[in-house]
């Protein structure tokens, strides 16, 4: 048996509001609820699995916020997580012509995330710290979001505007981190920048340099950034390798369909993780099948593990995961 396995359960919103007996819909709409959901989601497992307490709180715009600046609106529902309403730019064009917004403190969804936070800087308790962040998506994902699948054709017919978009995205992010770490105080240049980048992987190993990583890298260097982290989804092996090359010291694939924790160990030097899959080895099988899914991502070679909850999961579930991890600890 392998010991000194880390590991750690993710608990998203949606969640937590699950547990507190409250709506998606009122955890949007008021930073009371999303104040209360937030510590005492925690507080809540905490005590029923013995997770560690959480005494933080941060407006939740999810990571809609990056994009709204450039016209991303999402729709709130009264029982699930938010979407977008749309792509809202039709073609390349437009998106080519888009300028970074002058206020970023007034574009977008920014406004209502930082009366979010002055309302929770006033009413958190004590012994609470309150955050605010944004700009940690990267620039591809970004462009997604915004322009639709046809982003992927425009590498191709129009490389240049493709390039013009990204630029200006890059340039809104960067900025976006610096807004936040005024706004709470914090030193930007940190030593450690980490992006979340669930569309990179559906460029091939080119592409995803020229339009992905190169804009990764430029707000790193931006930063003076000497660690780079990423959370994937959709990753295959060289992209690993690329990030890997390029500087890159922690790969958080996710719940990525293509990648194993065996390709990781074959392709990686540096750390990694691979997660338990939500709904298909947490929500869906036995507490059995969930414990030997668990040992076998350690026999593989497994450095840390992690699975994020989604609604739904019987204690029993969460438990046998709970369980099994402290086998390894």
């Amino acid at each position: 048996m392998r010991n000194g396995i880390p590991w750690s359960v993710a608990v998203p919103p949606e969640v937590y509001a699950e547990y507190c007996g409250v709506t998606m819909r009122e955890y949007h709409a008021d930073p009371a609820a999303q104040m209360h959901v937030q510590l005492d989601g925690s507080r809540i497992l905490h005590d029923k699995y013995g997770l560690p307490l959480r005494r933080a709180v941060r407006p939740d715009f999810t990571t809609y916020l990056q994009t709204s600046v450039f016209g991303l609106r999402f729709e709130v529902f009264e029982d699930q997580i938010p979407a977008p309403t749309g792509h809202p730019i039709a073609g390349i064009e437009e998106a080519a012509a888009l300028d970074v917004p002058k206020d970023m403190a007034a574009a977008g969804y920014f406004p209502q995330a930082l009366a979010f936070y002055e309302y929770m800087k006033t009413h958190a308790p004590d012994d609470a710290t309150v955050g605010f962040g944004s700009g940690g998506q990267a620039p591809w994902t970004a462009a997604v979001l915004l322009r639709g699948d046809g982003i992927f054709l425009d590498v191709v017919d129009r490389p240049d505007l493709a390039h013009r978009f990204l630029e200006v995205i890059t340039e809104a992010a960067i900025r976006q981190r610096e807004l936040s770490a005024e706004v709470t105080g914090d030193d930007p240049r940190s030593g450690a920048i980490g992006f979340s980048d669930d569309y990179g992987g559906l460029l091939g190993p080119e592409h995803f340099l020229e339009f992905d990583v190169r804009y990764m890298l430029r707000q790193a260097e931006h930063f003076g950034a000497t660690a780079k982290t990423t959370h994937a989804e959709l990753l295959q092996r060289p992209h690993l390798r690329i990030l890997q090359d390029h500087g890159w010291t922690f790969i958080d694939v996710g719940t990525d369909p293509h990648v194993t924790v065996r390709d990781c160990v074959e392709v990686l030097d540096i750390p990694f993780l691979v997660q338990m899959k939500s709904s298909q080895e947490l929500l869906l099988p036995t507490p059995d099948e969930i414990r030997a899914t668990y040992r076998r991502m350690v026999a593989d070679g497994a450095q840390r593990m992690m699975v994020e909850l989604c609604r739904g999961v019987p204690e029993r579930k969460v438990r046998a995961f709970i369980d099994v991890a402290r086998e390894y600890e």
